[in-house]
Formats: structure tokens, C-alpha cells, sequence
């Protein structure tokens, strides 16, 4: 029976040869949480159903083009139902019954869900159970035909046994392991082992979808070369290039500088703990302190005497993913190492059906393209990060296994939505406790994850910044006032508190909450200052952002003219550059402290000055989040008057976070609009739902809805969509470049990645308004969509007028 047809040369892998490759491969990946026989069980029976000469004939017919049958034919369901039929005990009575239908329960989902996405065991409508519909399927096509080709292969019934029993040790070891972390951390509230049941299943899931990927790409490609290859002496290699960097550093001349003295004892303290075991850190070094590269040299330590597969970067913005990117580049010496990974240029839409693979050879090589995280160090994002978990289909979760045996920073981990704090936190314990993966937690004011429902299990001594409050001080380079007015300020008023302030400066940065609110002081100021005026926000690619930063930087270093930049909040977040005054909307006060590290940042002044003001114009009806930071600001932190002489210090910071998550739990949404319940219920006890199933009717022993919670999930509450911009000659060409016919897989790759530079994220109004003005179209490359030239502007980026002027370049 055929599983696979190559379409180059037509040659055959068998059904009994993917099954085996795939469980192979599964074992392996499956070997980090301790569930090999779980994942290589669900790699062996996920194809079983492919045994009959029906679906044989089916592929010879898609890959010939003799015209495949329009019905698709459910190859997911047999492996699934086989071991429900062998296996499963309607009524358990004992303990070793239970955990044998858990094992069932969860291998036999992932098998019928590596084509659609987990289903789920629970229904929101109280109807049978997607496991239940599936397994117990009387009138499955070609069952009988599937079940006597499988059992007629010498050895598939034996080897089957042996992996339910050795899946069985794997559960019953996993169950205990849970048992020790509850006994840990006694009196926690919410560590439920239903959440963990879940993710468990997800992980082994994640095992059978990149196994079975990977498989099928290699036979496509006739690959076999190595698929796992050692990173050891590369983080050995990248380690010691890290410390002659620092070398020179310290025989440099600003080495005696006391911030750079500062920089060097915190980075010291981070490379003795990279001898520890693996553990939850946080990492509160004060903004400018050097937590890049403090963070990095624990990581690259950490991994080569503890093991680790990967170091894997999460970040809040794609802003500062590529300049956090590059510096690694530059200090391990490699650039083939590092992988970015974040902007959606093409539509993450589902479509794994094989037979639209054969005849859309396009989207097959589009999806290849997508990175499985199968690299040494990754950079991407929050939203990446939590999809990889909580994301619909198949696509994101196949990365999940590769962030296990890891070691994950996340950098400005305030910025975790908060309405998806409890998954977050699920996701990050499983990880290590599970996983056995070092995490650390990166930013200057770390929010209370550890108080929270679901919390964070991390140990209160896991700051990696000694005496932090002392340190905080001696960063202190800045004099923080606040002048907001009940009234706010106006665009004109701004521009002239600007002007005055840069009589005896040469450098102003205003950071505004709203792209409008930029827009209309950048205009002001062009219009009335004299000086050099940039703007910056989202509605510029990364590139033209890249190029404002790279053009600032070099006139503030020069000092040869005063210099003012207008933007939005994403120069707060790891961006290294530094004015002598900065002017703050009112915000959250992580955001304040944000903003105050743009401020004189390597002690090149006296003092710096910062600023707090209201403004006017600002509509933040649709940012919960930033109002309730404004309002917890204002009311809980600046009217004491012991906290608001000292902003940035631990004890304000703290109370901030305890009054916003707080008052968050009140004012902001947490539940889900539609279902009105949190969405972590749906991988708990979903007990709304279990206790909704008919007198009588089958109850499974996992719980999760995973199908509910992915179809309601969503990092971003409005989600965008990454739109080609003619920014200057590389933009352009890319675009002329995606409308071609594509069939090299590794140049299509290549111009994926460089077009996540000339992109712009726009919601969905914003994507009508411009289909209405005419101002887009569609490439040739499938999903993929481009801007034309009149919308978008050599200055700011994005125009819904349609008046965009280009030029070849901007400066």
C-alpha cells in the first residue's frame, strides 16, 4: 500500500515504511518529557488508515494527474479507533484502568487530530464527544481492509502491545511526577492536573505532527542527512567568542565607566549561575543594564554543561527582534545559526489535505517554509510563542517538543497579555517541570505572575540580580516629574513644551500612546521647529524603522544638530539609543520605566530628564490595557508620595503590578465573551461542560476542548495582516519578485523572510479601507498581498489616502 508518491520520479513509500520512519522519528522527539513509547505509539497507528487500495489509488491519481476522486477519504480515524477497540474499558473501576484509557484517551486523540487540529472530549453544545464520534464510527470506510492489511505485516500486533505497555509505565511516571510538584507547592491554588493532562497531550501531538512532516519532506527530497544533529560545540564555540568579546570590552576605554562596571557584575552573576541546575529565573536588570548580553552568556553556558538542544528568544514586538537578533549575530560570530521568526507575510490558514499538496505545489512549498524551530538559537515572538500552544491547527504546534530541553528568555515578560496570564504561566511550568527546560523571565519591572490564578511556580529567591534595590540605584541616571492635567495636552501644546525643553538640550524623544496621536505632533513639529523631526510607528515596515533608528543614532552621535523623534511605544522595548529628555504620555508604569531607559541611557549627561504629561488625543477605548496602566498609575502610585519621588524603584514597580492585576481582575474582560468562561477552562476540568454530558453517556477521563479553545484563541484581540510595502528598490523588488512563478523551495524561503522587513501588520478595517481606496492587490505567490505605491509615505509609512510619496531614499 502506498503512503506517499514522489512526484519527481514517482517512486513508492510504502504505508508500512512511513509508519515506521514517522514512530522513529516520534520516539525521539517524545524522549524530552519522558512520553518516547506515547509519541512513537501515535506515529506507528497514525497512518494506519492509509492500508487500503482505495487510498493507494487516490495518490497515484493526485500525483499523475489522472484525475484523483473529488471525496477525500479519512485515513485519521482507523490507528485511533483500532486502540479504543483493544484497549479501551467502558467503565473503569481501578487505578491502572483509568491511566490505560488516559494513555488511549490522549494517543488516540493526537492520531485522529494530525490532519485538523486537536478535537475536542467535551462538547459546548453537550453532543457526543468529537473522541467518542470518531472511535466508535460503525461505518468507517475500508476498517475491516485497514485492520487485516496492519495485522498481516509480521510483527505490527506485538510491537503495538509493547508500546501501550510501555506507555502505560510512561503515564503512571507522569501522574507521579505531577503528585511531586503539587506536594512542592502545597497551598498554591489552580495547579490542576487536568491543565497538564492537556498539555501533555499537545506535546505528544506536537512529536506526531513534526515527525510526520519531517518524514514526508524527506522522502520528497530524497533527504538522509542527519536529524539531529549536536549543538554542543557550537554553544561551546559561540561561549568563548562571547567572553573575548568581553575582553575587549574590559581593556576598552569606557570599561571603568561605573554603569559599564555595574553592566560587568551582573553579567558575572548570570555566568556562575549557568553552572546551577535548571530552574525559573528572573532577570530584573535595570533597563540599559545589558540583559541581552548578560542573558545570553548564561544561556550559551548553560547549554553546552547542562545539554540543552536549543536558546530560544521570546519578545514582546517584532520591533526589536531583529536588532536583539543582530547583536547575537555578532557576538557568537555566526549569522547561520540564529533563526528570526515572527511576521505573518503569508495567511497562517490550515490546509493540510495531501491531495491539495500534490495539486498546489505553491502552498506546499509555502508551508515547508514555515521553520519548525529545529535551530540553535530562535528569535520570535509572544504571539508566536503562546500560538505554538494554544494556536489553531496543526502548523504552530509542531514546533512545541523543540522548546522543551531548552533554554527560553523572555524578554519584557510584563508584556504577557493579560487576560492570557493563566495560560502563559501553564505553558511556562509545564515546560520546565515537565520539560526540562531553564527559563528566564527578562525585564526591569517584573509583574506578580507568581499571585496569580495559575500561578507562576517559581521560587521566591529567583531574582539572578543580587541586592536588586542597591542596584536599581546606583542605574538611576535620570529625574523622573510627572505634569499631568485633568485636561491633557493638545498636539500644539506638546510641540511647544518640546521646543522650550530643547532651548538648553539636543536631544527630545516624545513617546505617545496612539499611532494618531504621533501623527499629529510629528506634523506639528515638522511644521514649526526647524529641527530634524522623525517619526516612527507600526505603520512603517521594519526596514524603514530600521533605517530612522540606524539615521538618529548617527546624528545624536555626532551632536551636530538638535534632534527630535516622535514615536509610539515600540522604541521602549529593547531599543539601544539614548536622548538627553524624553516626554511621556501617561501610561502604565513599566511603560514609564520603559521609556526612562531611552533616557540618558549610558550616563552620558549629568542627568537625564523625563517627563510625564496626559495626552489629549489620545483613544484608548479599544486599549484596555494601556487605560487601566494610566489608571493605576495616576491613582495608586504617583499620589503616594513615597513612591512617586522614586518611580523606578522595586517597591513602586511592585505596588504597581499588585494594583494593576488586581483592579485587571475587576475592570478587563478575563473570561471569553462568547463561552463567559476563562479560557484555560477549556484544557482544566471544563467542568461547565462535563457536568453538561446526559445521564448515561460516556465520560472521558481528559477533559480538554481543545477545539473550543483554539477557535477562541487569540494573542491579539483584533488580529492583522502582514501587507508587502514599496519601501525603496528591495521592497519593490520583492514584490516583483513574489508575482513570479516560484518552484525553488529555498528561494522562495529566502524571499519569505526578507519580505518580513518590507511589511506592514494592518487590522482588518484598515485592510477594507485599503481594498476600497484601491490601494492593494494580490501577488502571485498564494496569499501573499502588496501595497501600491501611493499608499505609502517616504516619512510615516502607511496612507489610507493614497497620497504616499516614495523616494529612493529618504534621507
Amino acid at each position: 500500500m502506498i503512503a506517499h508518491m514522489r512526484k519527481s520520479d514517482y517512486k513508492e513509500q510504502t504505508v508500512q515504511e512511513h509508519l515506521e520512519a514517522v514512530s522513529d522519528i516520534a520516539k525521539e522527539f517524545g524522549k524530552k518529557v519522558n512520553v518516547q513509547s506515547m509519541a512513537e505509539l501515535a506515529g506507528y497507528l497514525h497512518d494506519m488508515g492509509k492500508n487500503t487500495k482505495a487510498f493507494s489509488t487516490y495518490i497515484e491519481n493526485a500525483v499523475k494527474k489522472l484525475g484523483a476522486p473529488s471525496v477525500k477519504i479519512d485515513h485519521s480515524s482507523a490507528g485511533a479507533k483500532y486502540l479504543y477497540e483493544r484497549y479501551y474499558i467502558d467503565s473503569p473501576e481501578k487505578l491502572s484502568e483509568s491511566i490505560s484509557n488516559m494513555v488511549i484517551e490522549m494517543v488516540g486523540m493526537v492520531i485522529l487530530s494530525h490532519h485538523s487540529g486537536l478535537q475536542n472530549f467535551l462538547q459546548t453544545d453537550g453532543s457526543q464527544s468529537d473522541f467518542f464520534k470518531r472511535v466508535c464510527r460503525e461505518d468507517l470506510p475500508h476498517y475491516e481492509e485497514v485492520c487485516t492489511t496492519f495485522l498481516n505485516v509480521q510483527g505490527n500486533q506485538e510491537k503495538v502491545e509493547e508500546l501501550y505497555q510501555a506507555s502505560l509505565k510512561e503515564m503512571k511516571s507522569f501522574l507521579l511526577q505531577y503528585q511531586q510538584l503539587s506536594k512542592q507547592w502545597q497551598g498554591k491554588s489552580h495547579i490542576s492536573r487536568y491543565v497538564y493532562y492537556s498539555i501533555l497531550m499537545k506535546y505528544i501531538f506536537s512529536c506526531l505532527i513534526d515527525a510526520d512532516r519531517t518524514d514526508s519532506r524527506r522522502f520528497d527530497e530524497d533527504d538522509h542527512s542527519d536529524l539531529y544533529p549536536s549543538n554542543q560545540l557550537f554553544f561551546k564555540e559561540s561561549y568563548d567568542h562571547l567572553i573575548d568579546q568581553l575582553q575587549e570590552w574590559v581593556a576598552g576605554p569606557e570599561a571603568s565607566h561605573p554603569i559599564n562596571e555595574l553592566r560587568a557584575v551582573m553579567s558575572e552573576q548570570c555566568d556562575r549561575l549557568a553552572e546551577e541546575p535548571s530552574s525559573i529565573y528572573q532577570l530584573s536588570i535595570p533597563t540599559g543594564g545589558g540583559k541581552t548580553f548578560a542573558s545570553l552568556r548564561y544561556a550559551l553556558k548553560h547549554a553546552h554543561l547542562q545539554a540543552k538542544d536549543r536558546i530560544i528568544y521570546v519578545v514582546p514586538y517584532t520591533t526589536i527582534l531583529e536588532q536583539n537578533a543582530d547583536a547575537v549575530r555578532k557576538i557568537i560570530k555566526n549569522k547561520d545559526m540564529v533563526l528570526e521568526h515572527h511576521a505573518n507575510v503569508i495567511d497562517d490558514a490550515e490546509s493540510d489535505d495531501e491531495l491539495d499538496f500534490y495539486q498546489k505545489p505553491s502552498l506546499k512549498q509555502m508551508q515547508l517554509a514555515r521553520d519548525n524551530w529545529d535551530h540553535p538559537i530562535i528569535f520570535t515572538t509572544m504571539v508566536q510563542f503562546l500560538d505554538t500552544f494554544y494556536g489553531k491547527g496543526t502548523r504552530k504546534a509542531r514546533r512545541l517538543h523543540n522548546l522543551t530541553n531548552a533554554i527560553v528568555i523572555f524578554d519584557e515578560v510584563q508584556s504577557v497579555p493579560i487576560k492570557h496570564i493563566p495560560l502563559f504561566n501553564s505553558a511556562v511550568n509545564f515546560l520546565h517541570y515537565f520539560g526540562k527546560s531553564s527559563i528566564i523571565l527578562c525585564t526591569a519591572t517584573q509583574p506578580s505572575l507568581t499571585a496569580t490564578a495559575y500561578p507562576l511556580l517559581m521560587d521566591v529567591d529567583a531574582e539572578m540580580v543580587r541586592d536588586l534595590p542597591d542596584v536599581v540605584k546606583a542605574f538611576q541616571r535620570v529625574s523622573i516629574k510627572s505634569k499631568v492635567k485633568t485636561q491633557g495636552w493638545n498636539a500644539n501644546e506638546i510641540c511647544d513644551f518640546a521646543l522650550d525643553e530643547l532651548e538648553n538640550k539636543q536631544s527630545l524623544l516624545i513617546i505617545l500612546n496612539t499611532k494618531k496621536a504621533v501623527l499629529n505632533v510629528y506634523h506639528e513639529l515638522k511644521e514649526s521647529s526647524g529641527y530634524s523631526v522623525y517619526h516612527l510607528s507600526t505603520s512603517m515596515c521594519p526596514q524603514h524603522r530600521k533605517d530612522i533608528l540606524q539615521e538618529v543614532k548617527k546624528k545624536l552621535k555626532s551632536g551636530d544638530e538638535k534632534v527630535i523623534c516622535v514615536s509610539t511605544q515600540l522604541i521602549e522595548a529593547g531599543v539601544d539609543i539614548s536622548f538627553e529628555c524624553v516626554i511621556r504620555s501617561l501610561a502604565g508604569l513599566d511603560s514609564i520605566a520603559q521609556a526612562a531607559g531611552r533616557c540618558n541611557r549610558n550616563g552620558e549627561y549629568a542627568n537625564g530628564f523625563v517627563y510625564i504629561i496626559r495626552a489629549h488625543d489620545e483613544e484608548l477605548s479599544k486599549l484596555p490595557e494601556i487605560a487601566l496602566g494610566q489608571k493605576v498609575t495616576e491613582q495608586d502610585v504617583l499620589t503616594r508620595s513615597e513612591l512617586a519621588e522614586d518611580l523606578l524603584s522595586p517597591a513602586a514597580i511592585q505596588t504597581y503590578f499588585d494594583f494593576y492585576l488586581t483592579k485587571a481582575a475587576r475592570e478587563i474582560r478575563m473570561i471569553d465573551f462568547k463561552l463567559n468562561i476563562p479560557l484555560i477552562e477549556l484544557i482544566d476540568q471544563s467542568k461547565k461542560y462535563f457536568e453538561a454530558v446526559p445521564q448515561g453517556s460516556p465520560r472521558t477521563s481528559v477533559r480538554s476542548m481543545y477545539k473550543t479553545l483554539e477557535s477562541r484563541f487569540e494573542v491579539i484581540e483584533a488580529p492583522t495582516t502582514g501587507i508587502l510595502v514599496p519601501y525603496h528598490a528591495e521592497g519593490r523588488d520583492l514584490i516583483a519578485d513574489l508575482n513570479e512563478e516560484i518552484r525553488d523551495y529555498d528561494q522562495l524561503n529566502l524571499l519569505l523572510k526578507k519580505a518580513q522587513l518590507y511589511s506592514v501588520n494592518v487590522y482588518s478595517h484598515t485592510l477594507r479601507q485599503l481594498v476600497k481606496e484601491d490601494l492593494i492587490f494580490p501577488l502571485h505567490t498564494e496569499g501573499v498581498y502588496a501595497l501600491k505605491d501611493g499608499g505609502y509615505h517616504k516619512e510615516f509609512g502607511l496612507s489610507l489616502t493614497g497620497e504616499g510619496e516614495l523616494s529612493q531614499s529618504i534621507f
